[in-house]
């Protein structure tokens, strides 16, 4: 099949792991597997639109496979408590679904004069209250401005998980070293699809972030 961004090609991408063997599933999950199970730890970041987040979840639980929703509080196009939004993320849960936070910790403390660690506390405290939820992983967002102080990623340099009531950091060496971690960033997949990795490695992390990706045409 032609790679492109279409739900079809998704599809044929998750049935293609399937077919290979592997268990795809949210972070949560990762320790229920021994070491030899191939699997896919399935990432999607929502940065902007909740509709396509949604309509891929729903994909996913029709090909019985289940991923890690990460949700942004900071969104400038989205709010966990406006109604839509707010029946769109519980949705997803319901269909199996992790809801993990899409923290911006680093740049929100810098734009505000704030501390990191608790501007974190905080985005965690509002997304597990909006959806009354026990949060347990969480995944920087990538925007920031390059005058600033650092990245969002640079949190948990300086920073523990257990300071912040976190199990799994999507960035943690041990789901981007010690698997093979690809990603769809900016609409473009920087080391090819990721249909041409499934196969060649035994475990991978695979961020797609759904706003990129369509059912016929991407201004849809």
């Amino acid at each position: 099949m032609t790679c492109s961004w279409t739900y079809e090609h998704y599809r044929f991408c998750i049935a293609k792991a399937q077919d290979q063997g592997y268990i795809l599933l949210p972070f949560k999950e990762v320790a229920s597997y021994p070491e030899s199970q191939p699997l896919i730890i399935l990432r999607h970041d929502i940065d902007r639109s909740l509709t396509r987040a949604l309509a891929m979840a729903r994909i996913e639980r029709e090909l019985g496979v289940r991923a890690t929703y990460f949700v942004r509080v900071h969104a400038p196009t989205y709010n966990v408590f406006e109604y839509n939004a707010y029946r769109a993320l519980k949705e997803i849960q319901s269909l199996g679904h992790e809801i993990g936070l899409h923290f911006e910790a680093v740049d929100f403390g810098h734009i505000n004069g704030e501390a990191p660690l608790e501007v974190f506390r905080r985005e965690k405290a509002v997304l597990e209250t909006a959806l009354d939820i026990t949060v347990v992983s969480a995944a920087a967002h990538g925007e920031h401005s390059r005058s600033g102080p650092g990245h969002n990623r640079d949190f948990f340099q300086c920073f523990t998980k257990e300071q912040v009531g976190i199990k799994y950091d999507a960035y943690d060496t041990a789901f981007t070293k010690e698997m093979k971690y690809i990603s769809d960033s900016y609409g473009i997949w920087q080391e090819g699809c990721m249909c041409n990795h499934i196969g060649k490695y035994p475990r991978l992390q695979i961020l797609v972030h759904p706003c990129w990706w369509f059912k016929d045409h991407p201004f849809e």
